[in-house]
Formats: structure tokens, sequence, C-alpha cells
């Protein structure tokens, strides 16, 4: 596997990243993201997922609907060069000095959502293909796009590194905020760390061991969130992935 380290100002990430080519396992690709993580403790790592493209252009527009990028108040001064044209500031935020700027905006509408905001929303985990869930889950490389990176951020909780990357547009899906209060309650309360984002699924990192209590009361908890029927087949499914994966793949998308 490679990395490519890039600095570069972008509109899509907010953050330094690597660009992640010739993975040739789950467990290299895992081992490089947990190495990164001991290696860089005043930052997190969160790696894209499923169709980059479509989720650079959810992200663009969830950015604007929700004024992710609004400057007012902030002294721009010291910004670099590169975050102005013509000696006006762009308009939005492209460098990863102004991270500060979506930080506020982030938390500033963050306090008006909570986990009943995300189980109202409804969204369905796998009822269009009931198999699908399962897929993603045994090989999470089946949804990493061609072109895959690994965003630096410069955060210390899990869940903030949809900070750099905000995604959730459509009025059906679970929105930035959502996203980042599912992300957080999952890592409070079963250990469960935000290390992935895509188009339409979400990746976890377990980081400790769940007994049955914890196993039964997590699937509890996504068959409070999700509006699919939690049959005993489905139960049992989400069951043995809990028990034996290190990784936890969710959709937020319809």
């Amino acid at each position: 596997m490679n990395l490519k380290y890039i600095d570069s100002p972008s509109e899509d990430f907010l953050c330094e990243r690597y660009r992640v080519t010739e993975i040739n396992s789950f467990e290299e690709l895992l081992t490089t993201y947990r190495e990164l993580t001991a290696s860089h403790p005043d930052h997190r790592f969160l790696l894209t997922l499923d169709d980059l493209g479509q989720a650079c252009y959810t992200s663009m527009h969830s950015k604007l609907s929700h004024d992710l990028d609004n400057t007012d108040g902030f002294d721009l001064s010291k910004l670099p060069p590169e975050c102005f044209e013509e000696g006006e500031h762009k308009g939005y935020l492209s460098h990863k000095d102004e991270f500060p700027i979506r930080r506020r905006n982030m938390e500033a509408k963050l306090k008006e959502h909570t986990l009943a905001n995300v189980i109202e929303k409804g969204v369905s985990l796998n009822e269009d293909a009931p198999e699908d869930i399962e897929d993603v889950n045994a090989d999470l490389l089946s949804i990493l796009d061609a072109e895959t990176y690994l965003l630096k951020v410069p955060v210390t909780a899990s869940h903030e590194a949809i900070f750099a990357f905000p995604n959730g547009y459509f009025t059906c899906d679970l929105n930035p905020f959502e996203n980042v209060v599912l992300a957080k309650h999952l890592d409070d309360h079963f250990g469960y760390q935000l290390m992935g984002l895509g188009a339409s699924y979400l990746a976890f990192l377990k980081t400790k061991p769940l007994d049955h209590n914890a196993i039964q009361k997590l699937i509890n908890t996504l068959d409070q969130i999700y509006r699919d029927e939690f049959d005993d087949e489905m139960k049992e499914m989400l069951r043995r992935i809990i028990a034996n994966s290190p990784v936890l793949v969710l959709k937020y998308t319809e």
C-alpha cells in the first residue's frame, strides 16, 4: 500500500491528507490507519469510502445549505494568500488554516441536534437490498472508491473529523450534524470510533470488546435509529458483525 502526502488547498477536504493507492488487504489498511492514529495523537484520521465524486458533490451542497463556510466575525487578515482572489476572500473555505472557521460553524449548530433527531429521520439500513450491509461489512474494500484518501484532521475526537468533510445533504438522509451526533453516541456508549465516510456509508472502528449485554444494547440502539424491521435474522447478522469484525459499517442515506 502506498501513501502520498498532500498539503495543497482543497475545496473538498479542509485538511492535510494522504492519497491511498495499491491497497493489498483490509488488514494492511487497518494497520496503517492505527499506526497513523497512534503517531498523531493531536489528529484523527478519516478514510473516504464509497463514490468519492458523489460524496464531494453532496458535501459541497451540504456546506452551502447549512452555511458552514460562513466567515462572519472572524479576522481573515492572517489567512494565507491562497484564500483570497483580487484582495477579497473567496467566500468559501479551501485551506487548512481555515479549519477553525468550519469548526466554529459546526459546533454552533450541533447544539440544536440530538440522538432524537437521528431516530426521527428514520433512514434504512438495508431495506432495498438486505444482503448489501452484510456484504460491505464482510469486505470494506469493496466500497472504497478508485480514488481514496486518508484525511488528517486536527481534532482529538473521532466524530469531529466530519468537520473537515461534512456530508448528508438530501432531506431524507442524516445531515452533517446528525452524523456527528450518531458517531459521538456510538463512541461514547460502545467504543466505536468513526474511521470512514463516503457518499452513503459510515465506518466505525471497534476500540474495545463488547460483552453479550453490550452487543444487545447496541443492536437495540440500531433498531431505534433505522426504520427496518429488526427480525431474528437481522439481529443475528448484526450480532455476528459486532462480535467478530473490527469495523462496523452503517448507512446514513436512503
